[in-house]
């Protein structure tokens, strides 16, 4: 621009001013540039920040049709999504989109607190899960950006068919199986387990004592028996080898012996002899027993039982039947005192402080002494049982297990001795003579020749059963046992003693349970996944088949089948997806079966089965 300075002086402006008014305009020309470029640059962020959105939402819906497809393919983990012939599937993480997005899936599981509430930590919900999609990019490649969207999905399409209580299971059918009850909830819970054999050995070992043998102790390798033999009233075995037990002695105790107590290096018999009722036995060397003393009751003697220094003696008269003696010097009992129960004392048992008393009181056979003080005991209860007691078996404090002449066990709890209350009565293979307890079961000899044993398993003590009843050749009459041997007198003169192994239970090594049909209410029902609580036992397995139809007539010829819809597999690892099978029998009805085996000393047990379907 070719200006001289007399025409720019005539236009009534400098060259300064010009120039100035050059820069503003330049400055104002470049804001207007530049607030137009960052106004299209945030126009293409948002696009860009709600493109993600989109994208994260289709994560989420991705998921929902994932869900309502199979719900057992949302399996924790973090996943890309594939879309393949208008399905979507999970695939590796993280998922590249258009080269500039990149998207993760992340499923978590869900649990509650004790309110029901979702928490961080508590109980695992099995039917809803925790989805999150999130998509990243990078803005100008400088800046990282993200969003992230969360639901919760649940397993809201299926119904599910559950047993779990006892009602449930008896429904079906059980092979080498049974039900064992289990703590509520629910009421009347169950499991399936293996039975459980319970069977004596066959007869082992006896011992001829020229007479039946009535009441019997054992003593590491001797067993003491008081037998019905007028002139040697009490034999001694060596049983060591518990096969072929022999007699090594046998004394005269003043008349037959009627029942036998053991406590320490002495035996208290109570004598069938009105002048000579009790007789103190010194056995510390087992093969030279000696006489100590017989003391005059008055009347035959029953049995003993020792608290210290005294000893508790029934008596067999209406009057002042239970004795109370002071057996400080062996060879002088001295008398205490007496109770009169205007009943005959058959049994005693003591348990801590108290005695358990059983007669053949019309109204109240079984009493309860409060023993604090032996020198002055104190009746402070009593029960009606509604028959003369002949044995009393303390089980725990708790619990007391008491033969009647009615043949029948009766069941007590004695957890307030002050009064006993009867839980259960069960019969008897004939009125019980005496009782005896080994671990999880109580041996009953009963008046009866065949069987002369009943064995109830009291692992339940509040539910006992009888496990087994066995012929023993005679009428059974005193018990003892061990971890190993039932000793039992019996009533047959040339086997007064009979050594049995004690009951071993084992369980079956397998067996099957078969549910009872279900109906699913529809010929297009869809099966999601079999689901199971079991407990599990080194060396035993519990696997499960399913089979299915479109009628209830014809599923029982239907094939059990497993997770690959043959009957090669089984269900193995619970919440399995549910494959139906390939001969296509129908779906609107079905059964579960269960294969269980043991290691035939512990079962494994199922508490619940679930199968999940949508309708």
């Amino acid at each position: 621009m070719n200006l001289d300075s007399s025409r720019i002086k005539k236009s009534g402006f400098s060259m300064i001013e010009i120039l100035i008014a050059m820069v503003i305009f330049t400055i104002f020309a470049s804001g207007i540039f530049y607030m137009g470029l960052n106004t299209l640059q945030r126009t293409v962020k948002i696009e860009v920040n709600n493109e993600a959105l989109l994208y994260a939402e289709e994560g989420l819906e991705a998921g929902r049709n994932i869900r309502d497809r199979n719900y057992l393919d949302l399996v924790t983990g973090e996943y890309g999504l594939m879309y393949t012939d208008d399905v979507w599937t999970f695939g590796p993480a993280p998922e590249n989109i258009d080269d500039y997005y990149s998207r993760t899936i992340t499923v978590e599981n869900v649990y509650r607190d004790e309110n029901g509430d979702i928490a961080e930590i508590g109980t695992l919900d099995e039917e809803i899960k925790k989805i999150t999609s999130e998509v990243s990019w990078t803005w100008k490649d400088i800046l990282p950006m993200s969003v992230s969207l969360t639901t919760y999905l649940t397993n809201w399409r299926s119904d599910a068919w559950l047993q779990t209580t006892c009602a449930e299971f008896e429904n079906g059918t059980f092979n080498d199986t049974d039900t064992q009850e289990t703590p509520a909830p629910p009421d009347n819970n169950c499991a399936i387990q293996l039975l459980l054999v319970e069977e004596l050995s066959l007869f082992f070992s006896s011992v001829d004592v020229g007479e039946h043998g009535n009441d019997i102790a054992v003593d590491e390798n001797y067993a003491y028996l008081a037998t019905a033999k007028n002139a040697e009233g009490l034999a001694i075995a060596d049983i060591t080898d518990r096969a072929n037990p022999e007699l090594v002695d046998q004394i005269n105790i003043g008349g037959k012996g009627r029942y036998l107590t053991k406590d320490g290096n002495y035996a208290y018999i109570g004598v069938e002899n009105s002048s000579k009722g009790l007789a103190i036995v010194d056995v510390t060397d087992p093969e030279n027993p000696s006489l100590l003393k017989n003391y005059n009751l008055g009347a035959y003697g029953n049995q003993a039982a020792i608290s210290g220094n005294y000893l508790f003696m029934g008596i067999n008269k209406t009057t002042n039947s239970l004795a109370i003696l002071d057996i400080t010097n062996k060879s002088n009992p001295t008398a205490v005192t007496s109770i009169d129960f205007n009943a005959i004392t058959n049994v005693i048992e003591i348990s801590e402080d108290y005695a358990y008393i059983g007669t053949n009181h019309a109204t109240q056979p079984f009493k309860v002494l409060d023993i604090s003080n032996p020198a002055s005991p104190t009746q402070i209860g009593s029960l009606n049982l509604g028959n003369e007691v002949k044995a009393i078996e303390i089980y725990g404090n708790t619990f007391a297990f008491v033969g009647t002449t009615s043949s029948t066990l009766k069941v007590l709890n004695i957890s307030d001795p002050a009064n006993p209350t009867l839980i259960t009565s069960i019969s008897t293979s004939g009125s019980i003579q005496d009782l005896a307890i080994s671990e999880n079961y109580l041996y009953a000899t009963v008046n009866n020749n065949n069987p002369g044993v009943d064995v109830f398993n009291i692992s339940n003590p509040l539910s006992p059963y009888l496990a087994y009843s066995a012929d023993i050749t005679g009428k059974g009459t005193g018990a003892y046992t061990d971890n190993e041997y039932v000793y039992m007198g019996v009533d047959v003169n040339n086997r007064g003693l009979v050594i049995m192994e004690a009951l071993n239970p084992t369980y079956r090594p397998n067996g099957e349970y078969i549910s009872d049909i279900f109906d699913t209410g529809s010929a297009d029902t869809r099966y999601d996944f079999m689901d199971w609580e079991s407990s599990e036992v080194v060396g035993g397995i519990v696997k499960l088949q399913i089979r299915t139809s479109s009628t209830e007539d014809n599923i029982t010829s239907a094939t059990w089948i497993g997770p690959d819809g043959t009957s090669a597999t089984y269900y193995e690892t619970p919440r399995t997806e549910i494959t139906t099978s390939a001969t296509k029998t129908g779906v609107r009805y079905f059964q579960f079966k269960i294969i269980a085996t043991s290691n035939m000393v512990e079962t494994p047990s199922i508490e619940s089965v679930i199968v999940q379907y949508t309708p």
